[in-house]
């Protein structure tokens, strides 16, 4: 057996960019001459590395939201990338496709019971897209706690990739997984990416012009002259190979399929390489840390060095946390009448979002008595209003530097949703407290105010009733 590997794992995701109202996606300007980011980003990179193989010789996560939009919109290709993971699975016993959180969500600032459902619905969309289990996951953004990972090994998640700065302290061997305790009785394998060439092939368009040259340049040389198994893993957004650089699913495809193998380095994945090596060694990671802010988390809740001028980031997240406050009191309440535990409820809710189940027949499965008209549909209408609270904490929310962009405003939309269906639930005035909470989110480019968005999309609503 070849004891040099190689990993490239890609972090394909979009956002869910539905309108809340419609269910659709409006057209996006930006992204002409296709009606949506989506298309055009399909058209680029998906629909190509499945074409051409790529997705059987990597390492990859899908992330739920842009599955869903694949099932619905392109189906075909969704088929030839799930079937890339059962070839590996029945050819090696275990699959390359990882699975994510379900909305991409920033989980060390998430409580535990939202960190669960994430991971818990995040699972079930694996499940039902690739007809397996999920042996690894793949954080968004590689936010990481102690408290996430525990989470993660609690529910089954046997492995995730994390950067190397997210260990606390050095890895005296990059090449192999370490083991991190999460609790007394709890543990779960970490891969450390080498974060060299993961910033040469996303940030230097010149290394990966050519596969042959950058296996036997950069992947060769970075090997230790040793015995041992190694494995060198790469990681960065899927988007990379064919979107973000043009014909980079081309350069993909040789890399992994002839050009590594000149160097005497066999292509790999975790579940794989964890199969067929053994490792011992422990390490502890870093609280609060990503792939993505060199301040920890703080690029998703304060003003911090990667996006300057953004003020408007604590008081989207004080308010959002406000919300979700509000939304959770008033579903416990009304729903523990017919529920007997109804944040278990909403774990496995998410086989009405996966539509393998109605959402009338999951709710009679559900409630310990029988449901009025009205009992129902006000049931119905919080169980969305949680959906809609969870899509309101997206990561892309706060990713960027201004409060005037598509994703933030989309956020406050999700939110305003959300409190439009608790209120008319539960009949309880939500409203007011929650345009307040908005009040000091304010773009600085433009001057485009909180309140303002969550007013105009809550008023959509209102008047659709």
């Amino acid at each position: 057996m070849n004891q040099k590997s190689f990993c490239v794992h890609a972090h394909f995701y979009q956002p869910s960019r539905e309108d809340p109202l419609t269910g659709e996606i409006p057209l996006e300007v930006g992204a002409d001459p296709f009606d949506n980011w989506n298309e055009k980003i399909f058209a680029g990179c998906y629909g190509p590395n499945a074409e051409i193989g790529n997705f059987k010789k990597i390492s990859f996560n899908l992330g739920p939201t842009l599955t869903r939009w694949m099932r619905a919109k392109k189906p075909q290709t969704l088929a030839k990338i799930v079937s890339a993971d059962r070839e590996n699975l029945i050819a090696h016993g275990v699959g390359n496709a990882m699975a994510q959180p379900y909305h991409h969500t920033i989980l060390p600032l998430a409580t535990r019971r939202d960190i669960r459902i994430q991971v818990a619905w995040g699972i079930a969309d694996f499940v039902r897209t690739f007809e397996h289990r999920p042996e690894g996951m793949w954080l968004p953004e590689t936010a990481a706690n102690l408290e996430t990972l525990d989470v993660l090994a609690e529910l089954g998640i046997q492995f995730t990739i994390l950067a190397p700065w997210q260990a606390d302290g050095i890895l005296s061997n990059p090449f192999q997984p370490y083991q991190v305790q999460t609790s007394e009785n709890r543990s779960i394998t970490v891969f450390f990416y080498d974060s060299t060439l993961s910033s040469d092939i996303s940030f230097n368009p010149g290394a990966t012009v050519n596969a042959d040259g950058f296996a036997s340049r950069y992947v060769h040389p970075r090997f230790k002259n040793t015995n041992a198994p190694e494995m060198l893993m790469v990681a960065s957004d899927g988007e990379l190979y064919g979107h973000h650089q043009l014909f980079r699913e081309k350069f993909l495809a040789r890399l992994l399929d002839g050009a590594l193998r000149q160097e005497g380095v066999e292509p790999s994945y975790p579940g794989l390489w964890l199969k067929n090596n053994a490792f011992h060694q422990a390490i502890q990671i870093r609280e609060n840390t990503s792939w993505s802010c060199h301040h920890g988390v703080e690029r998703w809740r304060d003003e911090c060095g990667c996006t300057p001028n953004s003020g408007w980031k604590r008081p989207l997240r004080e308010a959002m946390n406000s919300i979700a406050g509000m939304i959770d009191e008033a579903f416990e309440c009304y729903a523990s009448q017919f529920i007997a535990d109804p944040w278990d409820a909403v774990e496995s809710y998410s086989e009405v979002i996966l539509e393998k189940i109605s959402a009338d027949e999951w709710l009679s499965q559900k409630c310990n008595t029988p449901l009025n008209l009205e009992q129902k549909m006000h049931l119905l209408s919080l169980f969305v209003a949680q959906v809609e609270r969870q899509r309101m904490f997206t990561s892309c929310g706060w990713f960027f530097d201004d409060f005037d962009r598509i994703e933030p405003r989309n956020n406050v939309a999700y939110a305003a949703h959300a409190v439009w269906l608790a209120e008319r639930a539960c009949k309880i005035n939500l409203y007011s407290e929650a345009i307040k909470a908005f009040k000091p989110v304010v773009s600085s480019r433009s001057g485009l105010k909180g309140d303002d968005v969550f007013a105009s999309a809550f008023y959509r609503f209102s008047t659709r009733s």
